[in-house]
This record gives structure tokens, C-alpha cells and sequence, in this order.
């Protein structure tokens, strides 16, 4: 019989948004200490529902495996006398290890012999190793909030009220926190028994499912997707909304789905408003009809097995109509001013105590947009960008900033160039969120988050650890991602960052400003573009020679990633790794090659070939056809090979090699125009040798 060891965590209510990073934290814990301990195991299955933290290992060995260790006590050199006989340190060694001085053996190292014993370690079981291990990995699990609930003031989440541990169908008696664990488990706090009873560590899954309670969070998301789709109206449809339904998934130990409405005059308030109000607040789906226009209902998970009398429905309808209503006495309310009449109350409105207001950021993101493009329209974005969150909408929903904006600036007439740019700009939360639609939104999300980690930069504010309170990784990830997906070339980052930069008064030296914020945003730039599948070698070397534009290095090193396995490239690559050695120990002592100091065939031809093939590349670089520039440099492969053959690059005489010096430094200009591709990692490199008598 193969054996199973489950372990349960039992608490009061998780908050949902912490269930996953913990059970994430507690399989890696728990997989650290096996690896640790030499234990293999079939399979680790870990479980994270609002009451409970658990995992269930199976296929795990009932003790280590025996091992052998090899103990080194004094060099040979003091352990014996002239006779070789054992001296003092020896005997001394001999009796610390409990053996006779004649089995000590001389062991060979990289610092000469030593005297040493070799010894049988019997393995230990393996239940004792989690009965020392587990207490451990509870504690070493990190919450964003904790409290105390006991007079061991132990900080935890939440306060721990059963623990589980069972081998096979054996207590294993872990004790934690005045909690000793056994085999009584607690089922669903209203539907299930408050103690269950395991037989056996393999039950544990389909024992709780009795009691209501599915500790799987793939079953619980599956049950609610199910039943979100029996539940919808005829020809409608759910708003796709997965963060959401992962949300659910952690909030319910049981969950059921049940279908309510509200009354179709909400449908006036614009769907933005609805769908944020019953997500937001209430945890709704939203359903729209084949028209993609919103419907009277909404959809809802419950941590219950049904409403069988329809009262749940009720009170849900009720808590969403007084929500609506508020939504729409804000609409209408928000509107009787105009965005522009409000633009002075953001003076009062503090962004950062040295950073000034609302106000001044606005001014800042308006002065950065003029200097990133002409458009009248853009800065007039910029302008009225931040005056909706004064209104009570925004105030009640902060999750509609920028949305509410572009909406009322819709309504006031401005132009879609206006009020699209306003609508989108806080665009893009995340890797996953789109950017912004339309060349304005785009470069006002880039002018605003530009000008807060510029701004947080200059007066020290930087993100370290876990530390973050301005979102600057967040919003440095926006703009690249901005940069990248509206494949906007013509931006640098070090064009942003000065047109950031010149209207910030840093308490730090600006260039130190400047060169910190460059690395943070070339930190995104690799993050970005690793997750759209680029290696981390072919990024490395794009990246050696300066990010001029995001989209741009990911067309290099996309380029670079196709052709790197082309066997002549690979043979110049090793090449380009020798040539960067040799010029990384000289001067050279002329700028400009002389082509009647080029004595040798060997040289004379790469010479030729490279001023044939140098203006080609530069044409297609300049049409950014990197792979067809890339595959023209490999061409260079057989003449470089025969240069390095034919000729001594370090010859003693000084004309000579400062000509071959300066050859080979006007190659490597050229492959340092894409990458610096020494950076490339290749199976059984020999790039990395030094140059010896070339």
C-alpha cells in the first residue's frame, strides 16, 4: 500500500484575496522540506478554501534512505608521525568518532589528504520529520494582515481552531500553538457536522464533500461556472470576468449560483456605473443579450446549497436596488458641473505631500503631453484627466476614475479625441488588461504614470521589497506595456523620463534620478517581453546595448531568437566572444582601418567583405529588418574564421595591430548595432575563452 499523509489547517474565515498566496506559500514550504529531507513523493495536492489550509501528499516512503557520510578530521600531514604512526590529533579524532585509530582512512581533497571516517546514518522516519517540520512551515506563512487572539500573542491571519494530521489512517500528533492535531476535521459551518470524523488520510476529499465543504478550488470554480451557465436567461450571456470567478471561488466553501434582477430603469445609468456597482461592491456577474447590451438580472454565488423559497434572491435584490439608486442620484447629480468647473478644486486635493496636488500633477501631465505631441485635443485630456475624482461617484467608486471622466466629457460635448483619452487612461492595470484604445488615451497613460515614478523617484520614494504605496512597479509595467502593445518606436524611455524630469524639483541629483528610473523601466521592459516568450539570453543581449524602444528590442530579440541556432551564426557568435575578449585588454591606437596595412589574404578578404556587407546591413537596420541584417552578419563567419587562422592579432608590430585591432572593433560595432551577443548562452560554449598567442 502506498502511503498518504494529510494535513489540515483549521481557521476562521480567510479573507478570500489570501487564500491563494497562502496555499501557494504552503506548497512550496512543503515541498522545500521534502527536498530537504531527501523524501520523494508521487504527488503533492494542496487545498486553500475560506476555513481551511491542507495538502495531501501520496506515494511518500515510510523513512529516508540510509546514507552514508564522510566525516574529515586533521590533515595527514599532522595526523602522523615521521613513522606513520598515528599522532595525538588523530587519536584524538579516532576517539571523538567512537572508532579504533586503525580505521581511519586518508581521504584525497583539493587541499591535500586528510584522515577521515566514513559512517552509516540510518534514516529517519518519515512521520518524524513533518511532526518537527510542520510547526515550522504555520508559522513561516506570510499574511499582508495579522492578529493575535491568545495570550502567546502568536500572530497569525485568523485564529487556528483545529489542526489534522494523519499518515495512512494513523494520528500523527503535531502541536502547534496549544492545538495538538488529530483526526476530527469540521464540515460546512451551516450545512455540515461541526466534527467529522477521517478514517483515513486518503478519505479526506470525499469525506468533506459530504459536509458540504469542497476543498478543491478547481471543483468549486468548476461548480460555479456550471451553474453560472444553467442559471443565465434565455439569450443572454455572462460578462466574462475570471478574476471575479476566482474571487467566488475562494469566498465559498459549498457554492451555488442563484439569478435575481432589478428594475430596467437602471438601465439609463450608463452599464460602466451597473457593472462596476454589482462587481464591485456586490460580487455580481453582469449578463448582457446578443446585442451586448446590459440586462435587468445579475448573477450570484452563495455559500449555500440553494434558495429553495426565493428569500436569499429577495435580499440580494433589495441590498442592489439601494446600491443602484445611490449610483444613479450620483450620475445625476455629478453632471449638474461641469468637469472644467471643477478643475480648481484638485488644488485641495493632496497627490503627495511633496508632489504637491492634484492640481499640480494635472498641470505636470498636460506639459509632459505637449511635449510628446502636438495635438491640441491631448492636452486638453490631460487637463480636465483628474477632475472627476471630486465627484461623488468617483468618491463612492474609485474603481471608475478616468471612467466616469471620459463618460462626462462625453456628455459634455468634448470630442472622442478628448474624452477617450480621459476614459482610458488609467489603462492598463495589469499584464492582462488591455491598453488603451486610441493614440491619445495611450499617451496620457504614459504622461501620468511617467510622471509619478519620475516624481516618487526624485524625492526617494522607491519601491523596495514589498514595499510599494504608489503602485510604481505598476504603473512603470503600464507604460511599458503601452509601449509596446501601440508599438510606439518613436518614444524612448529616455525621452520620457526627461520630459518627465523637466518639470520635477528632485531632492535627489537628477542624474541619479534619471539612471534609476532608466534601470526600474528596463527592469519592466524584461519582465514585459519574457512573458511574451522571449529567452533570457537572446533579451540579455539586446538589451547589453541600450533600450532605445520597447517594441524595437522585442523585434531584435525576436530576431535574435530565430536565428541563433543557424550553425553559422552559432560559429560567429564564439567568434564575436573572441574578438570582444581580445579588444577588452587593448587600445588601439588608429581610427580608421588602412587597407595597405592589410598584409595577409586572410585579412585583406575580411576587410573587403565587411566594407561590401557593412552599407547592406545599415539598410536594413534602418528598415528594422533585423533578421535579414542578423543573417547577412553571419555571412562573416568563414572570413573571420580564416583571419583568425591566417594571421597573429597581437603581433609586436604596432602598425600591423593596431589595423587588425581596429578591423575587428568595426565588426563588433556592427553586431553591437542589434545585440551583444556574447550574451548568448549555446550548448558546449567555448565562447568564453581568452585570446592565447592570436
Amino acid at each position: 500500500m502506498k502511503n498518504r499523509f494529510l494535513f489540515e489547517l483549521g481557521l476562521e474565515e480567510i479573507p478570500a484575496d489570501m487564500i491563494k498566496p497562502a496555499a501557494e506559500q504552503l506548497r512550496a514550504a512543503v515541498g522545500a522540506l521534502l527536498q530537504d529531507n531527501a523524501l520523494e513523493r508521487e504527488s503533492l495536492e494542496v487545498f486553500g478554501a475560506p476555513r481551511r489550509l491542507a495538502f495531501l501528499i501520496e506515494g511518500i516512503a515510510d523513512r529516508q534512505a540510509d546514507r552514508e557520510e564522510l566525516i574529515l578530521g586533521p590533515p595527514k600531514s599532522v595526523a602522523f608521525d615521521a613513522h606513520g604512526v598515528a599522532a595525538p590529533p588523530a587519536l584524538g579524532f579516532a576517539r571523538k568518532m567512537g572508532v579504533p585509530a586503525d580505521q581511519l582512512k586518508l581521504v584525497p581533497t583539493d587541499r591535500g589528504e586528510y584522515v577521515g571516517v566514513r559512517r552509516l546514518l540510518e534514516g529517519k522516519r518519515t512521520t518524524d520529520i513533518l511532526k518537527e517540520g510542520l510547526p515550522r512551515i504555520i508559522a513561516s506563512i506570510s499574511w499582508p494582515k495579522n492578529m493575535y487572539w491568545q495570550e502567546s500573542r502568536f500572530r497569525f491571519v485568523r485564529p487556528i481552531r483545529w489542526l489534522v494530521a494523519l499518515w495512512n489512517d494513523e494520528v500523527i500528533p503535531v502541536e502547534f500553538e496549544g492545538l495538538t492535531a488529530g483526526s476530527t476535521t469540521r464540515g460546512h459551518r451551516f450545512l455540515g457536522n461541526s466534527d467529522v470524523q477521517l478514517s483515513s488520510a486518503q478519505d479526506y476529499v470525499a469525506r468533506l464533500r459530504e459536509q458540504f465543504v469542497l476543498v478543491d478550488v478547481d471543483e468549486r470554480a468548476a461548480k460555479i461556472k456550471r451553474e453560472l451557465e444553467q442559471e443565465l436567461p434565455a439569450g443572454c450571456r455572462m460578462v466574462d470576468d475570471p478574476d471575479l470567478l476566482e474571487q467566488v471561488a475562494y469566498l465559498n466553501e459549498y457554492p451555488s449560483v442563484l439569478l435575481g434582477g432589478f428594475n430596467p430603469e437602471f438601465l439609463k445609468i450608463p452599464q460602466e456605473i451597473l457593472i462596476t456597482v454589482m462587481r464591485h461592491h456586490q460580487k455580481y456577474f453582469a449578463v448582457v443579450g446578443g446585442d451586448e447590451a446590459l440586462k435587468p438580472h445579475f448573477l450570484t454565488v452563495l455559500n449555500t446549497s440553494g434558495d429553495p423559497v426565493g428569500q436569499i434572491r429577495l435580499g440580494h435584490e433589495k441590498v442592489l436596488r439601494a446600491r443602484l439608486e445611490d449610483a444613479a442620484f450620483f450620475w445625476a447629480t455629478d453632471q449638474k458641473s461641469r468637469l472644467e468647473d471643477r478643475r480648481p478644486m484638485l488644488d485641495s486635493v493632496l497627490f503627495q505631500e511633496k508632489l504637491g496636488s492634484y492640481g499640480a500633477k494635472t498641470e505636470r501631465v498636460r506639459q509632459i503631453c505637449g511635449s510628446l505631441s502636438k495635438d491640441e485635443s491631448l492636452e486638453r485630456a490631460a487637463l480636465l484627466s483628474k477632475c472627476d475624482l471630486v465627484t461623488d461617484m468617483v468618491r463612492e467608486f474609485p474603481e471608475l476614475q478616468g471612467v466616469m471622466g471620459g463618460l462626462y466629457a462625453r456628455g459634455e460635448g468634448e470630442p472622442e479625441s478628448v474624452w477617450k483619452a480621459i476614459y482610458e487612461h488609467y489603462k492598463p492595470v495589469s499584464l492582462e488588461d488591455s491598453s488603451p484604445g486610441t493614440e491619445n488615451g495611450a499617451l496620457l497613460s504614459i504622461a501620468d504614470k511617467i510622471d509619478t515614478v519620475v516624481g516618487c523617484f526624485g524625492i526617494g520614494i522607491i519601491p523596495s521589497g514589498s514595499s510599494d504605496p504608489f503602485a510604481l512597479r505598476r504603473q512603470a509595467q503600464g507604460i511599458v506595456k503601452v509601449l509596446f502593445d501601440r508599438r510606439l518606436d518613436g518614444l524612448t524611455l529616455a525621452t520620457l523620463i526627461d520630459a518627465a524630469a523637466a518639470n520635477h524639483k528632485p531632492t535627489r541629483p537628477v542624474e541619479d534620478v534619471r539612471r534609476d528610473v532608466l534601470d526600474f523601466l528596463q527592469a519592466r521592459v524584461r519582465f514585459v517581453l519574457q512573458e511574451q516568450g522571449i529567452a533570457v539570453d537572446a533579451l540579455n543581449a539586446v538589451m547589453a546595448v541600450g533600450v532605445d524602444s520597447v517594441h524595437k528590442t522585442y523585434r531584435k530579440a525576436a530576431a535574435l531568437a530565430e536565428i541563433r541556432h543557424e550553425a553559422d551564426f552559432e560559429a560567429l557568435a564564439i567568434a564575436f566572444k573572441r574578438i570582444k575578449n581580445i579588444l577588452a585588454k587593448q587600445e588601439i591606437g588608429v581610427d580608421r582601418v588602412t587597407e595597405s596595412d592589410l598584409e595577409h589574404s586572410s585579412e585583406k578578404e575580411l576587410f573587403a567583405v565587411f566594407a561590401k556587407l557593412r552599407p547592406q546591413v545599415l539598410e536594413e537596420l534602418q528598415a528594422d529588418d533585423y533578421g535579414s541584417a542578423l543573417r547577412r552578419i553571419a555571412t562573416l563567419r568563414n572570413p573571420v574564421d580564416r583571419f583568425f587562422d591566417g594571421v597573429m592579432v597581437l603581433t609586436e608590430d604596432s602598425r600591423l595591430r593596431n589595423n587588425r585591432l581596429r578591423l575587428l572593433f568595426e565588426i563588433s560595432q556592427l553586431f553591437l548595432m542589434i545585440a551583444d551577443i556574447s550574451e548568448i548562452q549555446e550548448s558546449g560554449d567555448r565562447g568564453n575563452r581568452e585570446e592565447a598567442g592570436a
